[in-house]
């Protein structure tokens, strides 16, 4: 009996090693998929928050922001600086110096000068220098005009030159440690213009930013002013790319600043999954020489080295689904996609741990023919352009629902999986489309239009609208990036600690794309911008479309209360539910990252600034005793 026992040893021997395969590969594939999906945030429901300061219209004695609605530059300057202090949760005052009211700055700890007239504002200016040499804090943000008053006032902002040339910024540099920028610490600036005046600044300032070339003239610094202190930014740009440099520039004065951040980095593709196209194109003839069709390409070249980039840098794809490639916005509504390449592409996003979200039913925007869309404030684009994007717009709304919906019912029978993510085609938005996406697809909770806008889409925030629906806008865009694409970029890992960029499959057939670069050379663009990012902010979490939406509305309702005390910071966090991100700036002392931080932990980002996760509604920071 014994030895008929024995030939069943090896067969239980050879299951318990295929079980014990069988666990080790399900273990991998799990770690491997939370190792992938990162983080599992999810959008809350937006009742659990309240109402945020800022948007009560709080006059806070933090900080006084004078402009001057006479000064045209001060009024493009208008459009960016009470975002940033809104954005930063600064509690300010802002007046308008043309109005000639008095104001006590005895009680503001901050003041920041947004004007260029200096003429005009004399007699403020002669307050405010003795109120900063009696202790107070100035920055001077903006390119004053020449004259008499500015002659006086150069010396108090430490310029030791005589006379007054404005000089041609092409690029600047950055000095090391002063903000996130990774391995390039000098970026061009497109449309160079002379902007800021040429000096030299005496040796007690401490100078973060210089022009890129030989002369390296003075574009950020900051000085003691008596008792005071003073930051002066000598860069005269005005536009939404260079918010985070002012945002830094602020962060500078005082012992500390401390800002929420969104902590998230997203990647788009536009309208994929999609109708794959058949045929050839002279772009890809040229590149890859005779027979590389166009399905061959996207399935095989395109599709692999966006994966390989994935899995290298730990990209999470959102994909938006376009289901037809024609512009037709007249019913009925049909599908004439191949079922069978879209599960494909949807399980690649799903093994990068991203999502499909909705592009919509065609490539055209959600917009019916009685929408009086305009031209964005940014660039106005000439007459003809709405018809060299081949738009169609739509006869009603309900037409647009109805194609929505076809959309929504398509994806069903491949995956039961619920859109939440919205990308708008040319990041064209309206009034109308949007009623037509809460009526028709009520899960999408996340529109992700364009960070700056330009032509018929306009630009958006990091926000919650006060309808629920979160703003997550694309930053940067193209398989081809360009460098001022990098300069914007830069801004957001400074001001919200954000990168979101997209990319459309038909890049590789437009001229004004890049096409003529060949897809080689797009896709190692793309890699050298992952690079990019990852030696700038190494702690950036990696997301999907609606992750960052859940990230952003965390940050968006957050409320800060500040309180100093001789060891350190205490800080109290209203709307807090399960996390929450900042930056801090230490100006005078080093925080005790290691036994002085409660209720968060905190690590080193780069020179004196920090990333702090709050893990409790109450955190306490000590300061570093020194040995």
């Amino acid at each position: 009996m014994g030895k008929k026992r024995v030939w069943y040893i090896p067969i239980i021997i050879i299951l318990i090693v295929f079980l014990l395969l069988t666990v080790a590969l399900l273990g991998r594939d799990f770690f491997l998929s939370e190792s992938i999906s990162n983080h599992g945030l999810q959008i809350l429901d937006n009742d659990m928050f309240t109402s945020k300061k800022q948007e009560n219209g709080v006059e806070g004695k933090e900080c006084l922001y004078i402009w001057d609605s006479r000064d045209e530059n001060s009024v493009l300057f208008h459009e960016q600086m009470p975002r940033i202090l809104q954005d930063m949760q600064v509690e300010y005052t802002e007046i308008d110096a043309a109005e000639g009211k008095e104001t006590d700055l005895e009680q503001f700890d901050k003041v920041i000068v947004g004007y260029t007239d200096y003429r005009e504002n004399s007699s403020q200016l002669l307050e405010l220098t003795d109120w900063a040499e009696n202790g107070g804090l100035l920055m001077i943000a903006q390119v004053p005009t020449a004259g008499t008053m500015y002659n006086w006032m150069s010396t108090k902002m430490g310029v030791t030159s005589n006379g007054v040339t404005y000089y041609n910024v092409s690029g600047f540099r950055l000095k090391d440690g002063f903000m996130l920028m990774g391995e390039d610490a000098t970026y061009e600036i497109p449309d160079a213009y002379e902007s800021a005046i040429a000096v030299s600044v005496s040796k007690d300032c401490d100078v973060f930013m210089t022009t890129n070339d030989e002369r390296e003239i003075p574009l950020l610094w900051k000085k003691d002013a008596g008792e005071g202190q003073m930051v002066v930014v000598n860069l005269g740009r005005y536009d939404k790319s260079y918010r985070g440099i002012y945002a830094a520039a602020y962060s500078l004065l005082g012992d500390y600043c401390i800002w929420p951040v969104i902590n998230s980095s997203a990647f788009y593709l536009d309208g994929v999954p999609f109708p794959v196209p058949s045929g050839e194109n002279v772009y890809l003839t040229e590149e890859y020489g005779d027979g590389m069709d166009l399905h061959t390409f996207y399935i095989r070249e395109w599709t692999n080295d966006l994966m390989e980039l994935a899995r290298e840098y730990g990209v999470a794809f959102t994909g938006t689904l376009q289901e037809n490639n024609d512009g037709d916005v007249d019913p009925p509504y049909e599908s004439r996609a191949n079922s069978n390449r879209y599960e494909y592409f949807i399980s690649l996003f799903q093994e990068t741990g991203g999502e499909v979200g909705l592009y919509g039913y065609n490539q055209q925007p959600l917009c019916v023919r009685s929408d009086n869309l305009q031209p964005s404030d940014s660039e106005l684009y000439p007459d003809g352009y709405e018809e060299d994007m081949q738009l169609q717009y739509w006869s009603s709304l309900n037409n647009i629902e109805e194609a929505l919906q076809e959309t929504q019912r398509f994806l069903q029978e491949i995956d039961d999986a619920e859109m939440s993510v919205y990308t708008p085609p040319y990041g064209i938005l309206s009034e109308s489309g949007m009623r037509a996406l809460k009526n028709s697809l009520p899960g999408i909770k996340v529109v992700a239009g364009l960070y700056q806008g330009y032509g018929y889409a306009q630009s958006q925030e990091f926000e919650v609208n006060r309808d629920g629906m979160i703003m997550t806008p694309r930053i940067t865009s193209g398989s081809l990036v360009k460098e001022e694409q990098e300069l914007v970029a830069l801004s957001e890992l400074n001001m919200h600690f954000v990168n979101t960029h997209t990319i459309s499959p038909t890049d590789v057939l437009n001229p004004d794309a890049g096409a003529d670069a060949g897809w080689e050379a797009m896709i190692e663009s793309l890699e050298n911008y992952q690079k990019w990012i990852e030696s700038a902010a190494p702690e950036l979490r990696h997301h999907s479309g609606s992750e960052l939406a859940a990230a952003v509305q965390r940050y968006y309702y957050l409320d800060m209360e500040k309180t100093n005390t001789e060891k350190g910071i205490e800080l109290s966090l209203e709307n807090f539910q399960d996390e929450a991100w900042m930056i801090m700036r230490f100006n005078e002392w080093e925080p005790d990252i290691e036994d002085g931080v409660q209720g968060a932990t905190m690590e080193k980002l780069s020179g004196d600034l920090y990333l702090l996760k709050a893990e409790k509604d109450h955190v306490s920071i000590r300061k570093k005793v020194k040995s």
